[in-house]
């Protein structure tokens, strides 16, 4: 269930440091349905190197406008102990133009409506992007960094374990005109990830 951040970028955390609820990923994988109640748990994995590193027991109860999620986990606070978390997370829509209804997350820290909620490094419940204050990655990476951040997207999609350079092999069933479309567009990605480390080395006075 979503990326998991390394946290590297210092300073106050980013969107990618901590765990997500993605509400319309939710709805789209059907974890969470309008008029059923379910149970079940979420998990995280780190989008580069496939690690698990957080999991989050769930239960659902949607009705067809509203309705509520229950999470329970354990995590550690600055202490050091572990401590246990049981509660509800309101959901709401509102209409759509053009029909049906769009959900929302009422966030349980601001009461305001949100699509996605975050559990950063430090917190203890999930709240908004703007009740953590959190910025996003990319407002603090350099070219070099986002060129690779892409980079290994681009290989997670084709399920590619490897770093930058390495074979990727075609995923079972993909047709091959578009795993030669998306090898192209990771070839591309990793030219700049070389142009990029071939600067910076004679920037160091290395050869290349």
């Amino acid at each position: 269930m979503g990326g998991y951040g390394s946290g590297r970028w210092g300073g106050r955390p980013t969107t990618d440091d901590g765990l997500t609820l993605d509400l319309p990923r939710l709805l789209k994988q059907r974890s969470l349905v309008p008029g059923l109640a379910l149970a079940g748990s979420l998990t995280w994995t780190n989008t580069r190197t496939g690690a698990h590193v957080g999991s989050v027991g769930y239960g659902s109860d949607l009705g067809a406008d509203c309705g509520r999620m229950h999470l329970n986990y354990t995590t550690s606070r600055r202490d050091g102990n572990k401590h246990d978390f049981d509660y509800w997370i309101e959901l709401e829509t509102t209409s759509q133009p053009f029909g049906g209804r769009r959900w929302w997350f009422v966030c349980p820290k601001l009461g305001t409506r949100a699509t996605k909620l975050y559990l950063p490094p430090g917190a203890l419940t999930f709240a908004s992007r703007k009740a953590y204050r959190l910025g996003y990655r990319s407002q603090r990476e350099t070219a070099h960094d986002r060129a690779i951040s892409q980079a290994f997207k681009l290989r997670h999609r084709l399920g590619a374990s490897g770093g930058i350079g390495d074979p990727i092999f075609k995923p079972k069933g993909m047709r091959w005109a578009t795993f030669e479309r998306e090898l192209d567009r990771i070839c591309d990605v990793e030219a700049i990830c070389d142009a990029n480390l071939v600067a910076f080395a004679r920037k160091l006075g290395l050869r290349v």
